[in-house]
């Protein structure tokens, strides 16, 4: 088994991904963990070591590169897992300093991420997406492996060869199970709506409050609240006023954000999960992870239709497929499900059911300990 150092400039440590799937199954699968990551303190969690590192503005982050390095090269691992595209720069250092391996986890076209960022000028964000998008594989030759969040990744890569693997962000066990345990007496659930996540204006933040508007007019007891953070900053105001400006203070809940074990009480106590990205690039690519999190708790979903969405609902089977850009299609979805409790109650079985038995992180698990077996058996 193996010392293993994860880490990020960006990341919470107690990111989803990076600490409840990723790290916990390197641990499971043996190996020491050290997670190198933003956190307000350092410490041991659930087995894993946290090396805190402090949250710091976008133009500030290459401050903390110098103590990345310096950490990471103190800690001497046999595995460098690494899960910003700007450590692509970094990682090589690490790895020229200490002779061992370093792995990039790629969570998003980050071209396509760039081309959506409204703290940008369009004047600036089109021309370095596309440099972006040249510079990215080139950057990852140097590491010896590439991990992905989904296909779609994964096709960016095509030209560089590593070892990769890609990982889709299903659920983990423990939160499959944690819904299921939760939804088991579950009879009538609340008519709440909840969207999970972060919110852009390319996700539909717009659109959802118009389209809730049209949903509280026939179900008038029906309720939103919105679970995330906003980006950018400034876009909580406009969502917020927006609200306010339709009249559903009442019925509209901004939670912001919230520490991910504490997600399953949301879920549990809404009874419809939304979807509404946008026909972006980025977003008809990227799969939304919200979708297994809401199936794990048994919540139909109304979803936009998109390429990253239609492999996973079914129309009528765990939920519906709007047009994406239609306000009244969405609300009607909704306002079908919250008239029809036990059709909403089935579909939403259905989809538990489904992250029980195919879309949950038990064959990723097995996918991410293979590659480090094939890292340090020398494979790589």
């Amino acid at each position: 088994m193996a010392d293993v150092c994860v880490f990020s400039s960006v990341h919470d440590a107690l990111d989803n991904r990076v600490f409840y799937r990723e790290a916990q199954s390197l641990r499971r699968g043996g190996h020491e963990v050290t997670l190198l990551a933003v956190h307000p303190e350092s410490g041991v969690q659930d087995g894993i070591r946290i090396i805190g590192l402090p949250e710091v503005a976008r133009w500030k982050r290459p401050k903390l590169w110098r103590r990345i390095i310096q950490e990471a090269v103190a800690l001497d691992a046999d595995v460098y897992h690494f899960h910003d595209p700007e450590l692509l720069i970094v990682a090589p250092i690490i790895r020229a300093l200490t002779g061992s391996p370093t792995v990039y986890d790629c969570h998003e076209v980050y071209a396509d991420f760039i081309r959506v960022k409204d703290y940008m000028s369009p004047l600036l964000r089109y021309p370095i997406a596309e440099i972006f998008r040249v510079v990215e594989p080139l950057l990852a030759r140097l590491q010896n492996a590439l991990i992905f969040s989904d296909h779609a990744i994964a096709e960016s890569f095509e030209s560089v060869d590593a070892p990769k693997r890609t990982l889709f962000n299903f659920p983990a066990r423990f939160l499959i199970e944690n819904g299921k345990q939760a939804t088991n007496s579950l009879d009538d659930r609340p008519p709440t709506i909840v969207h999970l996540g972060g919110h852009e204006r390319n996700r539909g933040t717009r659109l959802m409050i118009n389209a809730f508007k049209a949903v509280h007019r026939c179900v008038p007891e029906a309720e939103l609240r919105l679970v995330g953070h906003y980006v950018p900053e400034g876009l909580e105001t406009e969502v917020r006023t927006h609200i306010r400006e339709q009249g559903l203070e009442e019925a509209v809940t901004v939670e912001g954000r919230v520490p991910f074990e504490e997600v399953g009480d949301y879920l549990t106590e809404a009874s419809i999960g939304w979807v509404p990205w946008q026909p972006y690039v980025k977003n008809d690519l990227n799969v939304p992870t919200k979708l297994f999190e809401y199936m794990a708790y048994a919540l139909p979903i109304v979803s936009s239709r998109l390429q990253s969405t239609e492999p996973f609902v079914t129309n009528g089977e765990n939920g519906f497929l709007v047009d994406a850009a239609s306000p009244e299609a969405h609300a009607d979805a909704h306002v079908r499900l919250l008239t029809n409790p036990e059709e909403a109650q089935e579909m939403g079985m259905r989809g538990q059911h489904l992250v029980d038995t195919q879309y949950n992180w038990d064959r990723m698990e097995s996918r991410l300990l293979g590659l480090y077996e094939e890292l340090l058996d020398g494979g790589v």
